[in-house]
């Protein structure tokens, strides 16, 4: 009896799906984290001279923003590490988790880039999230042009040869 896989591609489809749905939600978050502590920072600017009390609430808002995007970072960590598990796996390559993860990245950036148009946050503090991702996609693809590249030169040394 043939052995099948237990995930099928609706399955896949599925995770992968939660998996873009999670992303979105938790950048969502970060983006309102980012505006709450530049609101807040307003009001402490404004208001009054910042005493030591004033100090906690900064420094809580601010861990709030990095544990955000340290989220963002593990989502991000477990799909590349499931992706690559899966096409060892399978022998297959990571086209599929290249395409989704760059359009993923590329929304992300443009709601960024238009949040940032139409509110006082910076494009810098809203695309800080996605650098470390973008920067793995490159490589990745980069890393599939290469094997891609040399797997069709072992094809055509073999075919020279025979």
């Amino acid at each position: 009896m043939m052995k099948t896989s237990k995930t099928t591609p609706k399955g896949v489809s599925l995770l992968a799906l939660v998996y873009l749905i999670l992303m979105a939600f938790v950048y969502g978050a970060y983006i309102w984290i980012e505006q709450y502590r530049l609101d807040q920072a307003q009001y402490w600017l404004a208001s009054r001279q910042l005493s030591q009390e004033d100090v906690i609430p900064i420094q809580l808002v601010g861990t709030w923003s990095t544990t955000t995007e340290v989220i963002f970072y593990a989502l991000f960590g477990c799909a590349f590490i499931l992706g690559v598990y899966r096409s060892w796996r399978s022998g297959s390559t990571l086209k599929s988790f290249l395409i989704w993860n760059t359009v993923l990245i590329a929304t992300i950036g443009i709601a960024g880039y238009m949040v940032s148009r139409f509110s006082a946050l910076s494009i810098g503090n809203l695309l800080q999230p996605l650098l470390l991702p973008a920067s793995v996609l490159a490589a990745l693809f980069l890393y599939q042009v290469w094997v891609s590249m040399r797997s069709s030169r072992n094809r055509s040394v073999r075919g020279k040869l025979e």
